[in-house]
């Protein structure tokens, strides 16, 4: 009796060690494996199997993470995954929603491959499957599998370079289970012409992906409609008109867009509003633009905040505006 009860106990013991638990007190590289913040290196998606990418996530301290809502944010330059778990981590404690933030390394991804998605390298269409905006829905289905998540969607927000990202993946992947969508101070923007977007500098030259949809699978009626009807926020501080600096996009196609980032969303939203109302095409974009804020993640997240003697902004879940992107998600979309 005594053998069989230490024979039970070992493979009790065998079993939890072995078995994937969300709460368990790991060292945080397993899956969704605490609650609060962790991350994991994540390479569940075949066709990017080399490419891995280091998936950060927070979830609330209580509730069920079954039934939370999923919000993926996506980094800027600065390719930050924590950075962007940082940006929200109180709201989703608070509310209690889940945030999943992948960090997509430079040295992996480089720009043409990370805010232009891989769609197109060198001139040549990739295959779809290995487009990185094939990953977000390997991740969500990853984060269900794991978690037991009875979500049917999740919303996106990504600011800078992660709001390029953001729009283009709406463009993109039509079929993706995205909900609401929000694209933060992008550099430039993908605008849906099917014949290209326009030089400002080269008579009679228009420019391909990522400042059209020309030369992709995307150029067709289908795919800009699903685009124009989709809920997608573009959101732009009304100070970001900084036209120099590391991060500013500066070529020839970018300042064709506009002479800064506040120009090119206004023509972007505008463009796109006067192609849905030719063609009696469904539109649902909204275009936010955030007074006071230049180029800041966390104003355009909060919307509000206090300023120190120092003059240094402070933020607090409980102080935040209708033009922010936790409301326009969280609240004006209340679910």
């Amino acid at each position: 009796m005594f053998k069989k009860s230490i024979l039970s106990l070992l493979v009790m013991l065998f079993a939890a060690w072995t078995t994937p638990s969300l709460y368990a007190q790991t060292n945080g590289q397993e899956p969704y494996s605490k609650r609060g913040m962790g991350k994991f290196v994540f390479t569940e998606y075949a066709p990017l199997k080399n490419k891995p990418i280091t998936v950060y996530y927070y979830i609330p301290k209580t509730g069920d993470v079954k039934n939370m809502r999923v919000l993926f944010s996506m980094h800027g330059a600065e390719r930050s995954g924590k950075g962007q778990i940082n940006q929200w981590r109180h709201f989703a404690e608070h509310d209690g929603f889940v945030v999943i933030a992948p960090e997509y390394s430079a040295k992996i991804y480089g720009g043409w491959a990370y805010q232009f998605g891989g769609v197109v390298r060198k001139g040549k269409v990739q295959p779809r499957e290995k487009w990185t905006y094939s990953s977000i829905e390997a991740i969500f289905d990853h984060f269900k599998q794991i978690t037991g998540s009875t979500a049917q969607k999740y919303d996106m927000f990504g600011f800078s370079a992660g709001g390029q990202f953001t729009h283009r993946f709406t463009l993109a992947m039509p079929d993706a289970r995205l909900n609401i969508a929000v694209a933060g101070n992008p550099g430039s923007w993908t605008f849906p012409l099917i014949d290209g977007y326009p030089s400002k500098y080269e008579k009679g030259k228009t420019y391909g992906w990522g400042h059209s949809v020309k030369g992709t699978p995307m150029a067709n009626e289908e795919t800009v409609k699903k685009f124009l009807a989709h809920k997608l926020y573009i959101m732009i501080g009304k100070l970001d008109t900084m036209t120099v600096g590391k991060y500013v996009p500066k070529t020839k196609a970018d300042l064709s867009q506009g002479k800064h980032r506040l120009a090119r969303a206004r023509n972007f939203y505008k463009t796109c509003k006067q192609l849905a109302k030719k063609n009696k095409w469904e539109f649902n974009w909204e275009k936010i633009e955030v007074p006071k804020v230049g180029h800041s993640c966390r104003s355009t997240v909060y919307g509000a905040w206090t300023e120190d003697y120092k003059g240094k902004r402070r933020f607090d879940i409980n102080n935040y505006a209708e033009k922010s992107a936790y409301y326009l998600i969280f609240k004006k979309h209340a679910q």
